[in-house]
This record gives structure tokens, C-alpha cells and sequence, in this order.
């Protein structure tokens, strides 16, 4: 049984001047946090148990919080006291984003050889050694940059961090102990989050991914008008449909799809028993589903709705407010009518959906 130890709670006195980096929007809008929230869940067949030290809300299901403490060692000592008695812990640092599967899996699997695990690699970069006032060459040869995740043995780690020794990282102090370290290769691109110009790891954290959907209905004195999970109470028509007609979430669902590349809202959600007479918002939860599986996050949604009645003016932002809810983004709506440009009325709605979504990277 596995367990990991997700350490969030730094300051991050340097990238964002002690504001506490994890929790900074500065990702294309994303945060750290943000997009763990999402790369945690690519991870959940590695790992039984999963902490996140962090002073922020998280909402995972099965993610236990931890808050931070005032050193490293601290915040370490707090998320392992949340964790379950697992075999194998992995301490990481958010800070780290691009640590692929890859890295976590092969530390594991080294702990079954070894109590302590860590990955490092070579130092590339010239170096030179401050002496008085100058500087002189230092040799890079026997040097190496260690990374995180680290990996202990439940026991061993209880250990480390029992005892009052403390260092820049938990390894150290088990090696102090009398444990042998096991040093495998690290990644090139797992890159530490800790300098303002290190936002520039969004190009390899988040791709970005647009959609169009749309859907019409035709008018029914027969049913309820709904519109992006709203009942309008004060309307005398609805909308014909196998479900309950709600044009927007359709169009919304659709575009969603479309990024996706799963197919279309009719063909995923056909005239049938299953959904006749069903809840849109039931729909759009089974779309959004389909969304984490595929680890993509709603960016923002904008909906022209063209209708010609009712008046929707004083709907307007009861509707964007639950749709915005419901995917967890900001939605911009538009109501228009079609002036009779088809030389009448429109016997229905028709609405149009643009998403932009993020793809979260592992």
C-alpha cells in the first residue's frame, strides 16, 4: 500500500513574495493547487492514501488536507500524521508539476530494494566557488541535483521525522540516520516552481483546447421552459424535447464534446428510455465526468441564445450564475432576437456555445 505526501504550503518568498506560490493564478489562469487538483487524479492507481499540505480548500474526493507547518520538516510531520500506515510514502513538492507517472512508479518500485529513494541528476552548467571577494572553477563532476519525489519506507520516515535533526530535505536526515540512499534518474523537465519567470512551465503544464456546440428546439405549450438549469417561471412556452429542453445546456454539452472528440449530443444521449424526459443538468454532469476522465477543466463558456419570446432580460444572470456553477467557469450569455429576419418569428430557440478548456499535462 501506497501513500503520498504532497507538500503545498510553502511561501515562496522568492516567486511570489512570501503569498504562498501553490495558490498564485498565474498558470494561464490556473494555479499550482489548481492544477494538482486535477494531476492528483492520474495518480490515484499509484496511490492508496494521498495528503496535500496546504492551508487552501481542495475538492477531491478521498484527499486528505494537512495545514502547513513553519519549516518543511513541519509541514512533512503534519501530512504524515494525516496519512494511513502505508508501506511505501512519496514526499513531493507541488512546486514540481512535471514529474511524470514514469518517476513516481520507478521510486516505488525501488523500495522494495532500498528504505530511501531519491532522484537526481547530473549538473550540467559550469560552476565556479566564491572565494573572498573572487571566485575560482569548481568541479561539476561529482556533483548532482537532487529532486523530489523522495521515497521512505513508512518506518523510515516515522523515524526522520521523530527525531529533532533537520536538513533541506528528509533524505539527508535518514542518511544522517544510517539509511542507505538509492539514487535513480531524475527528469530534465521536472523543474522546480520559484522564480517569477518560472511561469513559463504553463507551456509544458496546460494545452489549451476550444469547442462549438449548438442545438435548436422548437416551441411547446406542453412543457416547462428551462434554460442552463433554470426554471422560467413567468414563461408561457417551452421547448419540445426528449428531455427537458434546455436549448442552452445542449449547446453547452455539445461544445464540450467537441473538445473531447467523443462524438455528439445526440448520438451519446439518444432518444431513449435511459434519458426521456431527464434533466439536462444530469446530462452536462455526465459530460463534465467524461471531461476529468480525459483531465480537461472548463476555462470559460460563452452562449448566444436567439429567442424570440419570452422577455429573458431579468433571467439573464439567474442563468449565467447556475451554469457558471455547474461547470465551475465563467459564462458569458448573450440574448438576442431574430428580427424577423426569416420573415417571421422563430417557432423555438436557438442557442450557440463556444468553451475554452484546458488540458492539464502529466
Amino acid at each position: 500500500m501506497n501513500g503520498l505526501i504532497l507538500v503545498a504550503g510553502g511561501k515562496g518568498q522568492r516567486f511570489s513574495g512570501g503569498k504562498g506560490k501553490a495558490q498564485l493564478r498565474v498558470f494561464k489562469g490556473w494555479s499550482l493547487l489548481d492544477y494538482w487538483q486535477v494531476r492528483l487524479e492520474t495518480l490515484k492507481d499509484l496511490f492508496q492514501d494521498v495528503v496535500v499540505v496546504t492551508d487552501s480548500p481542495m475538492d477531491l474526493e478521498n484527499i486528505k488536507v494537512a495545514l502547513p507547518g513553519s519549516s518543511r520538516k513541519e509541514s512533512v510531520a503534519n501530512g504524515f500524521e494525516k496519512l494511513a500506515r502505508v508501506d511505501k510514502v512519496l514526499v513531493h513538492d507541488a512546486a514540481r508539476p512535471l514529474a511524470t507517472d514514469s518517476l513516481f512508479e520507478r521510486i516505488l518500485a525501488w523500495l522494495d530494494l532500498f528504505p530511501v529513494v531519491v532522484p537526481a541528476i547530473d549538473v550540467e552548467d559550469a560552476l565556479r566557488k566564491k572565494e573572498g571577494s573572487s571566485t575560482v572553477p569548481f568541479p561539476r563532476e561529482d556533483l548532482m541535483r537532487v529532486q523530489t519525489p523522495q521515497g521512505f519506507r513508512y518506518e523510515v520516515l516515522k523515524a526522520v521525522l521523530e527525531t529533532s535533526d533537520e536538513d533541506v530535505d528528509e533524505a539527508s536526515v535518514a542518511q544522517r540516520l544510517g539509511w542507505e540512499i538509492h539514487v535513480v534518474e531524475g527528469e530534465r523537465k521536472n523543474l522546480k516552481v520559484t522564480f517569477p519567470e518560472d511561469v513559463f512551465l504553463q507551456e509544458l503544464m496546460f494545452r489549451r483546447l476550444e469547442g462549438i456546440g449548438w442545438d435548436f428546439h422548437r416551441f411547446s405549450e406542453n412543457a416547462p421552459l428551462i434554460l442552463g438549469g433554470v426554471r422560467i417561471e413567468d414563461a408561457d412556452v417551452g421547448l419540445e424535447s426528449w428531455t427537458d429542453g434546455d436549448v442552452i445546456i445542449h449547446a453547452v454539452a455539445d461544445a464540450l464534446l467537441s473538445t473531447l472528440g467523443q462524438g455528439d449530443l445526440g448520438t451519446l444521449y439518444p432518444n431513449s428510455q435511459l434519458w426521456k424526459g431527464g434533466s439536462s443538468t444530469d446530462i452536462l454532469a455526465d459530460v463534465m465526468e467524461r471531461m476529468r476522465k480525459k483531465h480537461l477543466l472548463v476555462e470559460k463558456a460563452t452562449v448566444l441564445l436567439l429567442a424570440d419570446k419570452p422577455m429573458l432580460k431579468h433571467w439573464i444572470d439567474p442563468i449565467t450564475r447556475n451554469l457558471s456553477s455547474l461547470l465551475n467557469a465563467p459564462v458569458y450569455l448573450s440574448v438576442t432576437r431574430s428580427e424577423g429576419i426569416i420573415g417571421k418569428d422563430l417557432n423555438g430557440m436557438i442557442s450557440l456555445s463556444f468553451v475554452n478548456c484546458v488540458e492539464v499535462k502529466r
